[in-house]
């Protein structure tokens, strides 16, 4: 997907900083369920783009 490390080390923090940001305003009803499962997959991705080689 992104070739620079620099861009892709960018991008992952992004996506981390995303999933936290929606894991913290997360409301407690069931449409939060819906926000903290897409925060967990932002975290995902970003992890998975800071760890690429």
């Amino acid at each position: 997907m992104l070739q620079r490390t620099r861009q892709r080390r960018i991008l992952g923090a992004v996506l981390i900083f995303s999933g936290v940001l929606l894991m913290w305003l997360t409301p407690e009803i069931w449409t939060g369920v819906i926000v903290i499962l897409i925060a967990i997959a932002l975290e995902i991705l970003g992890i998975a783009l800071e760890h690429r080689s």
